[in-house]
C-alpha cells in the first residue's frame, strides 16, 4: 500500500471512532458530566457556591471554563484546584467574568 492510502485509512479510523464516543455510545457525555460533577463538588466544599464550572464542548475537549464572582486570589486558587481534578487539562475563568473587586 502506497502511503496516501494508510494515511486515509487511519484518519478514517479516527474520525469513525470519534463521531462514535461523541455520539451513540455516549462516553464524551458520560465524560463530561464526571468531571463537571466533581468540579462542583469541589467548589461546594470550598463554599464557592456561586462560581459555575463547565467542561469546554464542540468540541470535547479537557479545558474547564469557570465563571462567578471571585477575587484574584480566590480566581487564581480556583483555577489550581481545578486541575488537580483528573480529566481536566486546564482550567480557566470566562473572560467576561471579572474579579469580584471590579464589580460594582
Amino acid at each position: 500500500m502506497n502511503r496516501a492510502v494508510v494515511f486515509g485509512a487511519g484518519l478514517t479510523t479516527v474520525l469513525a471512532l470519534t463521531a462514535l464516543w461523541h455520539g451513540p455510545l455516549g462516553h464524551g457525555d458520560r465524560f463530561a458530566a464526571s468531571v463537571e460533577a466533581s468540579a462542583r463538588a469541589q467548589l461546594d466544599s470550598d463554599e464557592m457556591v456561586q462560581v459555575q464550572a463547565h467542561l469546554q464542548r464542540g468540541p470535547l475537549t479537557r479545558r474547564l471554563i469557570l465563571s462567578g464572582p471571585a477575587d484574584d486570589f480566590q480566581r487564581h486558587e480556583i483555577v489550581r484546584r481545578m486541575e488537580l481534578i483528573p480529566g481536566v487539562g486546564e482550567a480557566r475563568w470566562v473572560a467576561s467574568s471579572l474579579p469580584a473587586e471590579t464589580r460594582r
